[in-house]
């Protein structure tokens, strides 16, 4: 199982040194990708400081890219504000730096005011995106590719440079429509902040669909984890905060009906956090790779104050347990 980690590149957290000057020491630590969020006009949960600052992805993982050699370039996810010809060409250029290091996550996005900033229908995002992930499959594979759409229309259109063929398409989302999605038109599912009690339903439906669609090969399996780490393991629930956590699940909670069955205890929650003691989150981490997942993509947002030292321990303590 391959371990990456969500980079701090946006709010107070983001500095140069941390985003590009650790790159390298990242790749060596053992770490197998790096990944960054897409947001237009950024707004922090409530319970972190409310910088506005983000980085924007496809610059940030190409600086990345140019100062390393093996480390893997996720998006987490790209959302549907650009018209997916320059979402399809930004790839394409971002590979080619990157000599083929990346993964291609995309999402409809969640929140109504970016897509009323740039004109579009929030509540046609779930059709628009499904049209999106067909035009960069369709421009990847084809030269002088023609699309006509219910939003997207276009003809004779070549992208040049393409990402290499394999490049893999994961949909990012926790629900059934994200997982169809995954299993229609992407090689990879990227589920997010979620219990095992959930999460265990939605791989079901999803081995379902593969089988129902004969799809040749298993959909990739990842998995984004709230982390907090620390030799002491009382220290570390007690900087994981779960006030916090409670409180950052009661948006999708009102939204999907599954949450309403599952409490808000640590036992009810297991899955959507790794804390502990460093053996702790190894034992955590082993219970993804028992269940077959193929990348665990480490979230330290509620940390970010001790991004030094947890990634540290990762690397001495943790990452030796999964190469």
């Amino acid at each position: 199982m391959k371990i990456g980690l969500r980079i701090p590149h946006y709010g107070e957290y983001c500095t140069h040194e941390r985003i590009f000057g650790q790159a390298r020491w990242i790749e060596e630590a053992g770490f197998h990708s790096v990944w960054v969020r897409d947001h237009l006009s950024f707004h922090p949960h409530a319970w972190e400081k409310q910088y506005t600052n983000i980085l924007e992805p496809f610059t940030t993982l190409s600086a990345i890219a140019a100062l390393t050699k093996t480390l893997t370039l996720g998006t987490s996810t790209v959302v549907i504000y650009r018209h997916p010809l320059v979402t399809s060409a930004l790839f394409g250029t971002l590979a080619y730096i990157a000599k083929g290091r990346v993964i291609v996550g995309i999402g409809a996005g969640g929140v109504p005011a970016p897509f009323e900033a740039v004109g579009l229908p929030f509540d046609k995002r779930g059709k628009m995106v499904e049209e999106f992930l067909q035009v960069l499959r369709l421009t990847w594979t084809q030269d002088h590719a023609s699309f006509q759409g219910e939003f997207y229309k276009f003809n004779d259109v070549t992208i040049d440079p393409k990402p290499p063929s394999g490049t893999p398409l994961y949909y990012g989302g926790i629900s059934n429509a994200a997982v169809r999605r995954a299993v229609t038109y992407g090689d990879g599912i990227l589920f997010q902040h979620a219990p095992f009690k959930m999460l265990d339903d939605l791989v079901a439906h999803m081995r379902k669909l593969e089988e129902k669609q004969q799809k040749q090969k298993s959909t990739i399996l990842s998995y984004s984890p709230w982390l907090s780490i620390d030799r002491d393991s009382r220290k570390a629930w007690g900087y994981m905060n779960m006030g916090r956590v409670v409180q950052s699940l009661k948006r999708p909670m009102s939204l999907d009906e599954r949450w309403k069955a599952i409490g808000t205890s640590p036992e009810d929650l297991e899955g959507t956090f790794v804390v502990g003691s460093p053996q702790e989150c190894v034992d955590q981490l082993a219970k993804f790779k028992e269940r077959g997942y193929d990348e665990i993509v480490l979230d330290l947002r509620n940390i970010m104050d001790r991004w030094d030292e947890s990634l540290e321990l990762l690397a001495t303590d943790v990452l030796p347990h999964f190469k």
